[in-house]
């Protein structure tokens, strides 16, 4: 039988589409659980890029088509130092914030948002600034795995349609978001009118829907309610049922955003306005959620809005930590984000790390609790695995798309990650490692060195040696 390296295999890939595959897999099924397949075989359909073919063992028939006739550009036969996993799915990212990602988290919300945020998001005017930030950005979220991402983006229309333009031509599963405010921001960075923004938002999801193209999706992004009237909600509730589009915002982020919109609407809270405004859909994703209450998080329940879970930002941000076995014991989906720049660091590892530590320290706090109380009842722990799923199959519950992405089982998208544990140097591992202590050392102590090449549909989105 024949056999070639898979980093040879995907070279020769890189303007063609994955057609059939052989090697280590990896990717959680359900939360909690990660399956690991030591020599798997997949065949991938050219054209929709879709697994048609999934073998937990390779099998006598699968072998021809490794005869001498196979084509090498359209095979990847992995190494034993090498295996598959699903690309990561990133629920919020802030797009124009890569620039100072890494900045300013010493400052509160609001502070942070008139220092930083406003007066970067407005250069974006320029659409010759929008289109090297935004090159920078897609470079970095594909090295980093991330195949599918939901984005916000700037009030400037020409510059969002520019970006997911740029998402297109990269290949990433993208739903990209013009930002829609009109109050409570600088004059020169925010629309003159409800209507104004309403118009931008329709012609941008008019353009986007005519590019006919399931990877780039347009996304109503009301920035957050204190800087959307409620003429402005309510017009965009109205698109989202015009045009059934996803929808993104954010939701009880912070104490000094609460305390701004109780200023705003005494005795209303988020979750209730965006409701009347008919923007908690099944298509709606929020961002942080950290300080919902459980009533809350029924209508979240109720109407099928999920949560995107920024564990990293909300440690800086959000003066508190979203408790993900209460959003998972009330049945409400959720996903992982790196929300740059609120986050600084662009990688999902890191996320998945802080995810987990997140849910140590309301661990640690509760058994401290019950040491002064009667209760004995303790939720089960939150580790790596629970994590990593959230960061993939979580994701794409939480965007709608769990019949596309998020694993690689028979009939997903094979959005893919190549994972080599030999580059970069960085990964230790002795005779005595299972298949899950390497993947373990690679959740903790791997980065994007680690990712040799990326996969969308089937196609190669970020190949490592030529970005050497």
């Amino acid at each position: 039988m024949a056999s070639i390296a898979a980093s040879r295999a995907t070279d020769a890939a890189a303007s063609a589409a994955i057609q059939y595959v052989r090697g280590a897999v990896m990717y959680a099924p359900s939360r909690g659980a990660i399956e690991i397949f030591h020599d798997a075989f997949m065949q991938i359909d050219p054209i929709t890029g879709r697994i048609s073919t999934f073998h937990a063992q390779i099998q006598l028939d699968d072998l021809a088509h490794f005869s001498d006739g196979y084509d090498p550009s359209t095979t990847l036969i992995l190494e034993p130092h090498q295996f598959l996993m699903p690309g990561f799915i990133d629920t919020h990212v802030h797009a124009p914030q890569y620039q100072y990602m890494g900045t300013g988290t010493d400052t509160p919300l609001m502070q942070w948002l008139t220092k930083y945020t406003f007066p970067v998001e407005e250069s974006f005017r320029d659409v010759d600034v929008a289109r090297e930030w935004y090159t920078k950005l897609l470079d970095r979220m594909l090295a980093e795995g991330i195949t599918t991402a939901q984005y916000f983006a700037t009030i400037h229309l020409e510059s969002t349609k520019l970006f997911a333009d740029l998402v297109e031509a990269r290949g990433q599963r993208g739903l990209v978001g013009l930002v829609s405010m009109d109050r409570n921001a600088p004059d020169t960075y925010m629309s003159s009118s409800a209507q104004h923004a309403l118009d931008d938002a329709e012609q941008f999801i008019k353009y986007t829907l005519a590019k006919q193209n399931e990877l780039v999706l347009p996304v109503l992004t009301p920035r957050f309610i204190p800087t959307c009237t409620l003429e402005l909600l309510r017009g965009l509730g109205a698109l989202a049922e015009q045009y059934n589009v996803h929808i993104q915002s954010h939701a009880a982020e912070s104490l000094d955003e609460e305390a701004f919109v109780e200023h705003l609407h005494p005795g209303k809270r988020d979750t209730q306005i965006f409701h009347e405004a008919k923007l908690l859909t099944k298509k709606a994703c929020m961002a942080h959620s950290v300080h919902l209450t459980d009533d809350e998080l029924d209508v979240f329940r109720e109407t099928g809005t999920s949560i995107a879970h920024c564990p990293l930002s909300n440690f800086y941000f959000a003066n508190g930590f979203l408790d993900l076995h209460k959003v998972v014991e009330k049945e409400v989906a959720v996903g992982l984000g790196t929300d740059i720049a609120g986050g600084y660091s662009p990688s999902m590892l890191r996320a998945i790390q802080t995810c987990v530590l997140t849910a140590k320290a309301l661990e640690i706090r509760g058994i401290a609790s019950q040491k002064s109380s009667s209760s004995s009842s303790q939720s089960p722990a939150f580790d790596f695995k629970d994590a990593f799923w959230v960061a993939t199959m979580g994701g794409a519950i939480a965007l709608g798309l769990e019949n596309d992405t998020g694993s690689l089982m028979e009939g997903k998208c094979f959005d893919a990650i190549l994972v080599d544990v030999h580059e970069g140097g960085n990964l230790e591992f002795s005779p005595r490692d299972s298949r899950m202590d390497v993947f373990q050392k690679l959740v903790h102590n791997g980065d994007s060195r680690n990712f040799t090449h990326v996969f969308v549909k089937g196609k190669v989105v970020h190949n490592q040696c030529k970005h050497h």
